[in-house]
């Protein structure tokens, strides 16, 4: 539905340093698709200029950053309190420009320059180019995002999972994940977490939370400048979910039940963690992202409202021209999404270029959800690719430099055994769960100290996914074709245990050496050789007692079970409090729809008791024309008598 309407236009460039006004009636076109989460806008406006070199035609022309501020303010007659104007600021994605002659004056061309912008807001633009690759420990993610604004984003967090520092968070979002943007990135974060993704275009400034904003003053909107009412009803989730915990330790089935589901349809959703408690958080997690929206509204103006209708802003059905109990109504709502088309009224370039309001054809539409729904919309975005691989060092402070020491961590809460592993690239050292990996339970080969390994980086957690080279001493030669296995901490306190080819006989070989001390035991054809002896030129093995690798030991083993207990407190303290979030949403929900039933049972019953009396009104008014025509009759005979 297009309308004609007189806006006020107020629009600004700012490029270079230099900031440009163009006024109103330059505007040629405008169209705007704002959300809760962010817009993209398009402006087209004319100016007339007679030198090449103009300062706008300049700075335009360069690859400098473009910042775009476009108010747009109408509803005439204006009210006595006219709302804020709607506002849209942004960078520039594209932009275009042509130029046109109009006729000559005194012999010289007039031109006039017709620019073009697309822009949206800073986070899709700036984000979406930003794909960093980054390790951090004991950093909370409030911190981290804050890291990444690069002075174009204003966020604010608002949201428990934000503030907790994490023993590590990984960022892989550039070569490994093509088309992940750090965008993205954020857009997952909040979907992943169950949380809320919202923008605020007056103040230009982001809210991740984990919650949408409630609503905050809402303004009556009348009928007179609505054309349409449509009510949506959003898809329904039909399945319920389930989540399933691998461990071998803490194995369950914990269910998510969903009135909406349809019989035996469901989602299975797979942990694996000795922490019972996270497996229950990842329930309460589910139950969240199985909230049914609810009903909304889309509204197609006829007139350009003299209210607020941007995304955000509360709203209420009332006044005249709104019939009782229609749906949407009598409630607060809150706006979603809006959509604007403009374009002048005037017949050319030449037309009002110095005027702050012009006529449009407009068309304006906006979509409104209750403001008690808790649903959340996110935009679509790319999930990071997880793992990444990258090299890392086994760290172990026993011994020296070139000692085999190994040092291994307990998490007292939960008994997961780690090895410390410092990744160079960042100068992080992470925790990385003991495991056998490939090998069987009965070999134990502790990845030793200064080992290089190739460390698998998730989000929030790390895995050693293979080892990269060999100890000093333990590859053999080629020429021997051997087979071998390296024990023991340095070469001066080991023992080896080889199988190799000599003329052409298998022989194999153990040896055993501390310090001067050495013994061999040896196989080969025809030949069994059994020999322990001291070897002066070996070097000392004094044996000193270093404490080192028992105070490390402890630091880490106090280190983990400090950050398992949070982990498992903050897991418990997000069960509860999703839980009665969860049951919070539900009675909200329940009893709004309790509400509307019994509003509809009353308007039937208003409009059969009305019916009723129509009927009985009518059959009245059928018995009392005989008597009207009687009553007629004799005035009639009066008259004649007259």
């Amino acid at each position: 539905m297009a309308f004609q309407e007189r806006l006020a236009l107020d629009l600004s460039l700012s490029i270079g340093g230099q900031t440009f006004t163009v006024p109103g009636g330059q505007v040629e076109s405008c169209s705007v698709h704002l959300t809760l989460h962010g817009f993209t806008a398009s402006v087209t406006f004319w100016t007339g200029l007679e030198k090449d070199d103009a300062a706008l035609f300049t700075a335009f022309s360069t690859p400098d950053l473009l910042k775009v501020r476009l108010a747009i303010s109408g509803g005439y007659p204006v009210p006595a309190s006219p709302p804020e104007p709607l506002v849209v600021q942004g960078l520039a994605r594209t932009r275009r420009l042509e130029a046109r002659t109009h006729g000559t004056v005194e012999g010289t061309a007039v031109r006039f320059r017709r620019y073009t912008v697309d822009f949206e807001d800073a986070a899709r633009v700036v984000w979406r180019q930003h794909r960093p690759t980054e390790l951090h420990t004991q950093m909370s993610l409030a911190d981290l995002l804050t890291a990444h604004t690069a002075g174009a984003v204003t966020l604010e967090c608002d949201w428990d999972v934000l503030d907790e520092k994490r023993p590590l968070v990984c960022l892989a979002l550039g070569e490994d994940a093509p088309g992940t943007s750090f965008h993205d990135f954020v857009l997952w974060l909040a979907h992943t977490y169950g949380g809320a993704w919202t923008y605020d275009s007056a103040r230009d400034g982001y809210t991740l939370s984990g919650r949408k904003p409630r609503v905050g003053t809402v303004a009556r909107l009348g009928a007179d400048r609505v054309e349409r009412c449509e009510v949506l009803f959003p898809p329904v989730p039909r399945h319920a979910a389930r989540v399933l915990n691998g461990s071998a330790l803490q194995g369950a089935s914990l269910d998510v039940d969903s009135q909406q589901a349809a019989t035996g349809i469901r989602h299975d959703f797979l942990v694996r963690t000795p922490i019972a408690a996270e497996a229950e958080q990842r329930q309460s997690l589910e139950a969240v992202r199985l909230r049914v929206p609810q009903r909304q509204v889309r509204l197609t103006f006829r007139h350009f409202p003299t209210v607020a209708v941007h995304p955000g802003a509360g709203l209420r059905l009332e006044g005249t021209g709104w019939s009782k109990g229609a749906v949407g109504t009598g409630e607060d709502l809150r706006a979603v999404e809006l959509s604007l088309e403009a374009r002048s009224l005037h017949s050319g370039p030449h037309d009002g270029l110095q005027v702050s309001h012009a006529g449009y054809t407009v068309e304006l539409s906006a979509r409104l959800e209750r403001a008690s729904d808790t649903s959340v919309e996110l935009p679509p975005f790319r999930r990071p690719r997880y793992p990444l691989h990258v090299e890392g060092k086994v760290h172990s402070p026993a011994g020296g430099e070139t000692d085999r020491t190994w040092l291994l961590s307990e998490d007292t809460k939960t008994s997961v055994l780690a090895w410390q592993v410092t990744v160079p690239l960042w100068n992080k050292t992470v925790r990385v769960p003991a495991e056998p990996g490939a090998f069987p339970g009965e070999f134990y080969f502790p990845p030793y100290k200064h080992e290089r390994v190739l460390v698998a980086l998730h989000f929030d957690r790390a895995e050693l996914h293979r080892h990269l080279d060999w100890a000093e001493g333990a590859r053999l030669p080629q020429d021997g074709q051997g087979d071998g296995m390296l024990l023991g901490k340095s070469a001066t306190s080991q023992t080896s245990l080889i199988h190799d080819y000599q003329d052409g006989k298998p022989v194999w070989n153990m040896h055993r050496v501390s310090g001067s001390d050495t013994g061999t035991v040896r196989m080969a054809e025809g030949v069994l050789l059994l020999q322990t002896k001291e070897d002066p030129g070996a070097g000392s093995t004094e044996s000193t007692y270093d404490v080192s690798p028992q105070v490390e030991s402890a630091r880490a083993d106090l280190s983990a079970g400090v950050t398992g207990a949070m982990g498992e407190m903050t897991a418990t303290y997000r069960v509860a409090s999703g839980g009665a979030q969860a049951k919070l949403d539900g009675a909200t929900t329940e009893t709004t729809a309790a509400l509307e039933a019994a509003q509809a049972a009353v308007s039937a019953k208003v409009s059969e008791a009305r019916a009723e009396l129509n009927g009985a009104l009518a059959g009245l008014s059928g018995r009392t024309a005989p008597l009207s025509g009687a009553a007629a009759e004799v005035r009639a005979a009066l008259e004649r008598l007259k």
